[in-house]
């Protein structure tokens, strides 16, 4: 049949139903006939647009609950004739949804509001038969019980969640949905799409943490117009900043302990809450990426918020992984007498005895300490003999973000584990001019050393990496130091029984006599002080620098 006989026989088959449906049984009392012209007609068609016999219709009020409101009367069901035709008289007026299914080629086709007005017959187009897809729903994390349920209103569409949390909808004709409703007797019906979502035939759409109101994509560009790094890097712990112009803080908990990151294919992802300042509406999050693509500008995460239920989601020792390195982390957040907090699990937390407390103020991510050039620094008892005690020519890595409040002529520790095992400091040592020092001393009795110039007023990133025979030292990012230069002194050997310390070697410094500043106390601001277990590349320690400093290059908010 050609195209307009096929329209020839669909204009006399839509004459005949309106016939029809002016004297048609009423199919509530059983006997006699009613004029109505209340009615829906439409068609079920293959892909091929051939007719679609045998497919079973039915027709739903646009608020139908599947669970409660009960099986529908027969009058909302039919069956597609020959033609692929289908028809329901004597409908209410309202707003109803269509649904076709064809149990032979197991499709389906779904038609949204269907409106239903007095005295007349509404005609949907065409619907033709396509594949199911899949709609699969996770609970697990928001503490959701057995027994509640997840509905489609205006379909017959639900499933129940199971004890592990999970939903799974099959059998869902293609098309778009805003309200996938949650029925609980906790917590009455929510909807939990926070987006339109579209069904496609074969494939599976998953809602990652439903219970989540809001949610936010956050691109992580490597390519030269962003981090600017070329190839990959593994376990990476991403500084996310948020600011009155990227977030509303008042749609979060005033602690920030709803906040979730996922990756793309919904994994939720380790991370930890440095600050949560909502009324300086300040926040500073790291999260942990399995993998930072180089040169991409498409890799995502996605962040949530806004669930009054969820409990605090921060786990600094996930992020900060022993087994990924870290043998010590220290933010240096919080208020001048509290602890400088390990976020590894190792735990190696920092106290400053007596009245020795570098002052909070803020740093380059969250908070920092100030430190006062007189008696301020940060000491970590126990361990001299720890996760931080490396061997000559070992694998590790010492960074930290400085700055220096005054170029004053005085030596300043920035941090150390004995000045005759390995530190990084600033330094007029031997040039005579101001410099960043990240050195080594050795059982032969001699220091290592990288330097590079220094100045003050001004936030620097320093890392110190040791990888065997080799010594780096990076500035901003780049390297800028490969060749130590090498000091002898038979004065000295090697002592490793000197626990951690930042802002002052914990034994006074003095070389031929002469004590350099004792104590070498450090006068200016330090942040973010790091310490790992293995050598980091030049890849890892750029992709730091770029993500953190203060015009981030890595994170673009969507």
């Amino acid at each position: 049949m050609n195209n307009r006989s096929r329209t020839v026989v669909y204009l006399i088959t839509v004459v005949m139903t309106v016939c029809f449906l002016r004297c048609t049984p009423d199919p509530v009392s059983g006997g006699g006939t009613i004029e109505t012209t209340n009615g829906v007609v439409g068609s079920v068609r293959y892909a091929d647009e051939t007719p679609a016999p045998n497919s079973i219709v039915r027709l739903f009020r646009e608020n139908y609950n599947p669970v409660v409101d009960g099986a529908p009367d027969t009058r909302f069901t039919d069956t597609a004739d020959t033609d692929g035709i289908y028809r329901f008289s004597d409908i209410a007026p309202g707003t109803y949804t269509v649904i076709a299914r064809n149990q032979e080629t197991a499709t389906g086709f779904l038609e949204r509001d269907v409106e239903v007005f007095d005295d007349s017959v509404t005609t949907v187009g065409d619907g033709l038969l396509e594949g199911n897809g899949f709609i699969t729903v996770d609970f697990s994390s928001g503490g959701m019980a057995d027994g509640d349920y997840v509905y489609i209103p205006g379909t017959d569409l639900s499933a129940p969640v199971n004890g592990d949390g999970s939903v799974v909808f099959g059998a869902i004709p293609p098309g778009t949905f805003s309200t996938l409703l949650l029925s609980s007797d906790r917590g009455g019906i929510r909807n939990l799409l926070r987006e339109t979502i579209t069904v496609v035939s074969g494939d599976t759409t998953v809602i990652e943490l439903p219970l989540w109101n809001h949610c936010r994509k956050l691109v992580l560009n490597t390519t030269s117009a962003g981090a600017g790094i070329s190839g990959d890097v593994n376990g990476f712990p991403v500084l996310v900043r948020l600011s009155a112009a990227s977030f509303d803080f008042s749609q979060a908990d005033g602690s920030g302990r709803d906040i979730r990151f996922t990756s793309p294919d919904g994994k939720v992802l380790s991370h930890e809450t440095e600050q949560w300042d909502s009324t300086g509406e300040r926040a500073a999050l790291w999260v942990r990426v399995d993998t930072v693509y180089g040169n991409d500008s498409t890799q995502f995460i996605m962040m949530y918020w806004d669930n009054p239920a969820a409990v605090d989601g921060s786990h600094g020792d996930q992020v900060f992984d022993t087994t990924m390195g870290f043998q010590g982390v220290w933010h240096l957040s919080g208020y001048a007498t509290d602890s400088a907090v390990d976020a590894t699990g190792n735990g190696y937390n920092g106290i400053s005895p007596d009245t020795c407390h570098p002052a909070a103020m803020k740093g380059i991510a969250g908070d920092c300490r100030g430190f006062d050039g007189v008696g301020d620094y940060i000491t970590m008892p126990n361990t001299a003999d720890s996760r931080l005690d490396f061997p000559e020519e070992g694998q590790y890595t010492v960074s930290a973000w400085i700055k220096l409040d005054t170029l004053d002529g005085e030596p300043h520790l920035i941090v150390a584990k004995g000045f005759t095992q390995y530190f990084m400091r600033f330094t007029y040592f031997p040039s005579d001019s101001a410099s960043w020092e990240f050195a080594e001393f050795s059982e032969a009795g001699r220091w290592q050393a990288c330097t590079t110039p220094a100045a003050s007023g001004q936030w620097a990133q320093l890392v110190g990496v040791r990888e065997g025979s080799r010594q780096l030292l990076y500035c901003n990012g780049v390297l800028v130091d490969s060749v130590p230069n090498i000091y002898p002194n038979s004065d000295f050997s090697r002592d490793v029984s000197n626990d951690l310390s930042i802002g002052k070697f914990l034994i006074a410094v003095e070389v031929q006599g002469v004590v350099e500043n004792s104590y070498c106390f450090f006068k200016g601001s330090i942040d973010e002080v790091r310490i790992a277990s293995s050598a980091r590349s030049s890849g890892w320690v750029r992709l730091c620098y770029m993500n953190q400093r203060p015009d981030d290059r890595l994170v673009i908010f969507k």
